[in-house]
């Protein structure tokens, strides 16, 4: 029964809003005046368009230029960053031979002071002189004569 009862009222609230909407008033034919301000609507807008491409054109090339700079900068640095690996890597390599040299000298010395302690004069080495200073000289700036 309340079924039926709602089903009722909702079919009367559904015939009542179709039959109570207005029917919608006849367009009428756009004027002289409306067309004209339509077009030059459109014509503003195609202008607009016209600038807003030519504007992002610009502003895309600018960005080329920029990348095409930063690009050359980064190769740039990593060339140099690349060029100072190198380097270090030498100076690593010169470092290691240097201290190759110097521990077979130390070796070599140890042994003969170890000999010349034994007895070994062959292997004595008199004391080295002393460097001798070296003077720097001071730099003579002209006299100019006083007045």
């Amino acid at each position: 029964m309340r079924r039926l009862f709602a089903s009722v009222i909702l079919a009367a609230a559904c015939a009542s809003g179709a039959a109570a909407a207005p029917a919608p008033p006849a367009a009428k034919p756009p004027t002289d005046a409306a067309l004209a301000d339509r077009l030059a609507q459109a014509a503003d807008l195609a202008d607009q368009n016209r600038r807003s491409e030519a504007l992002n054109a610009d502003v895309n090339r600018k960005n080329r230029e920029v990348q095409a700079r930063n690009d050359a900068r980064k190769a740039a640095f990593e060339k140099a960053m690349a060029d100072y690996r190198s380097a270090v890597a030498q100076h690593d390599a010169s470092a290691a031979q240097v201290k190759v040299a110097y521990a077979r000298a130390m070796e070599a010395w140890t042994a003969a002071v170890a000999a010349c302690k034994a007895g070994d004069v062959a292997k004595c080495q008199p004391p080295p002189a002393p460097a001798k200073p070296q003077l720097i000289k001071a730099a003579t700036t002209p006299k100019t004569p006083s007045p």
